[in-house]
């Protein structure tokens, strides 16, 4: 019950001073959110939620790294000599716009090689979606099914100790250091991530002129303003 806007507000400013990202800075503000909302419901608290009064830190997400294909070519290049999992699991996010926490999600029930789509369940904003499934996805899904298709609830990528990926591996950090892919790049929002597949198909899908509500629906996206990323993409591929 004392604890006032001001108070969140020199937590802000010491995280900033800190050198903390504005990301960072906006998780920390959301679990005192959550927490005041919690103790709201259950009655330890009553009044405003005093994050209610906080400007929240501003994210860019206006600078996107996304890879040329000569650049997709040698990463996924050095990924097949390190990793098999590693190596398929960034096609799928390269080829079909998966997040991580998608692909480590998939199931074997959810892979449909014969109607060449995936189902892509519970994802971040909490709906599925069907995805289509090109020719390089479908031969490499029907090849890792003929080594071992696993029942159709068990996940389809387990690590090396059978349990589901939780974050990018050190395989992938390695074939990105072996790709030289963020060599002479300070900037940390420029340098290249297991997520940086995703915004590579995004980007690949604007610049051949596909439109901005078609690349949400591909990426699930919950609204279109986080789409609106990639329309200056749109935009260069109208011109040219």
């Amino acid at each position: 019950r004392q604890v006032s806007p001001i108070h969140l507000e020199k937590i802000k400013k010491g995280m900033a001073d800190a050198g903390k990202a504005p990301r960072t800075i906006q998780y920390a503000l959301a679990v005192i959110r959550m927490i005041f909302n919690v103790a709201r419901k259950k009655g330890a608290f009553v009044g405003e939620n005093p994050i209610s009064r906080i400007n929240m830190p501003k994210v860019d997400n206006g600078r996107l790294r996304y890879l040329t294909p000569e650049e997709a070519r040698k990463l996924l290049d050095c990924l097949q000599k390190r990793d098999a999992n590693t190596y398929e699991m960034a096609l799928v996010s390269l080829l079909a716009g998966l997040r991580l926490g998608e692909i480590a999600s998939l199931c074997w029930q959810d892979i449909d090689t014969r109607n060449r789509i995936f189902t892509v369940r519970d994802p971040k904003n909490k709906s599925a979606r069907v995805v289509y499934m090109c020719d390089e996805l479908r031969e490499m899904f029907q090849h890792k099914a003929k080594r071992h298709r696993g029942e159709p609830g068990e996940l389809v990528f387990l690590d090396s100790k059978g349990k589901k990926y939780v974050k990018q591996t050190w395989h992938f950090r390695q074939a990105v250091k072996d790709a030289k892919l963020n060599n002479g790049i300070t900037d940390k929002r420029l340098k290249f991530t297991f997520h940086g597949l995703r915004h590579t198909h995004g980007s690949w899908a604007a610049q051949q002129g596909v439109d901005i509500l078609t690349i949400k629906e591909m990426l699930g996206h919950r609204t279109l303003v986080m789409a609106m990323r990639y329309s200056h993409l749109s935009a260069q591929a109208v011109k040219a």
